[in-house]
């Protein structure tokens, strides 16, 4: 029997069918409770499961009962706590130090920038750190804890009122600087294992920060031969060639495109996108980046990465938290609307929490990105126009 550890945070995840020929020895610890546990060798529901270090102990603890194959997650911020079990039970695959380049924004940078372009950065030990950066940089600075994602706790500095203004905020000693870069963001989404590799390029509608200032988001999709879309590959692997990376990996990478078509590392993070991005590659290459990973990642045969240019493109735009009382309307009247969720989750009266954050999200199609693109302002338009106000 192969034993997989496995540290979860999707709340939907079912492991018995992505992983069915390792049931009987998966040892699953979850953030969120799991409905389909039936049959697993070991299962804990661990509330704040990314925040405690339960799992890691109890992982250890059973180890001296068994050999355990694998250890995976489907977490960014479980990624070094799963390298350190890899490391300390002897199992293959992402090492500490590699998890800690795709977390630590900063050592990330050093790393990637002896192949790629990237900002101008540094680590931030005091506030005085980043007085010395605006010295030598110039406004705007945005300035993001190093091991963040979704966009969480980030500021833009953009004059010196706004930088009296964060000096009078609780100072945070995970901080780093950045120059602020203006132009395009995308964002490429790969698994990469041996005898295997599927890459695919979208971008993003507006930069990931205007959820924060009331602007909704979204990405869309790519045509593979693209010249753009050509560039960030060779960005992607000529990337990728300054890090330790494992034999299988999952990859979201955000660049930056400026109007005068450089690139720019923004961020890469060892693990599949997130948001709409699974849903989006499926409609469209239909492979499921999730299931490819741990499938890939245990051991497991997977089909073969779809092959030439796909015959339809698709992007997502989803109407972010107004913080006011409203619902979403329905489903928006439109064919090239392939799908449509509304988050009922949604506390009323809520507003952003991170770039994810959503009231409702629809998915559309078209034949190239420019008609994927013109059909998203459409949807974008007709949703706003058709929130419905609760009653007081």
């Amino acid at each position: 029997m192969v034993n997989v550890a496995v540290i979860n945070y999707g709340q939907l995840n079912d492991y018995a069918a992505m992983l069915p020929e390792h049931v009987s020895g998966l040892h699953v610890f979850s953030h969120h409770p799991l409905a389909a546990t039936a049959g697993f060798a070991h299962y804990e529901h661990v509330p704040d499961c990314e925040f405690v270090p339960y799992a890691e102990l109890r992982l250890r603890e059973l180890a001296r009962d068994r050999l355990f194959d694998h250890v995976v997650t489907d977490n960014e911020y479980d990624l070094e706590r799963v390298a350190r079990l890899r490391s300390h039970l002897g199992v293959p695959g992402q090492t500490p130090d590699s998890a800690l380049s795709f977390r630590d924004k900063v050592v990330m940078k050093e790393v990637a920038g002896k192949r790629v372009r990237t900002p101008r950065f540094a680590g931030l030990g005091t506030f005085a750190d980043l007085l010395d950066f605006v010295d030598d940089v110039g406004y705007p600075v945005v300035v993001k804890p190093r091991k963040q994602g979704g966009s969480r706790d980030i500021t833009v500095l953009r004059d010196a009122g706004e930088l009296t203004a964060f000096s009078r905020r609780h100072w945070r000693d995970d901080l780093m600087a950045e120059e602020f870069v203006d132009g395009e963001v995308h964002h490429v989404d790969a698994v990469l294992a041996d005898g295997f590799r599927f890459v695919s390029c979208s971008r993003y509608l507006r930069s990931c920060l205007g959820v924060f200032s009331g602007q909704n988001n979204g990405s869309l999709q790519l045509h593979p031969g693209d010249p753009v879309a050509v560039e960030l590959t060779a960005f992607l692997d000529e990337c990728l060639a300054a890090f330790d990376t494992p034999a299988v990996s999952a990859y979201h990478l955000e660049v930056f495109r400026t109007a005068r078509g450089e690139l720019l590392l923004c961020e890469i993070a060892s693990r599949v996108g997130g948001a709409r991005i699974p849903a989006l590659t499926r409609a469209t290459y239909g492979l499921d980046l999730l299931p490819t990973w741990l499938r890939l990642s245990t051991g497991l045969p997977v089909a073969d990465p779809p092959r030439g240019a796909p015959d339809r493109l698709r992007g997502a735009v989803a109407i972010v938290p107004p913080g006011r009382a409203v619902r979403a309307p329905g489903r928006p009247p439109f064919a090239w609307v392939t799908e449509y969720e509304v988050n009922t989750a949604l506390a009323a009266g809520a507003v952003a929490q991170n770039s994810t954050s959503h009231l409702c999200w629809a998915m559309v199609e078209g034949r190239d990105t420019a008609e994927v693109e013109a059909r998203l302002w459409e949807t974008e338009a007709w949703l706003t126009a058709n929130l419905v106000a609760d009653a007081p």
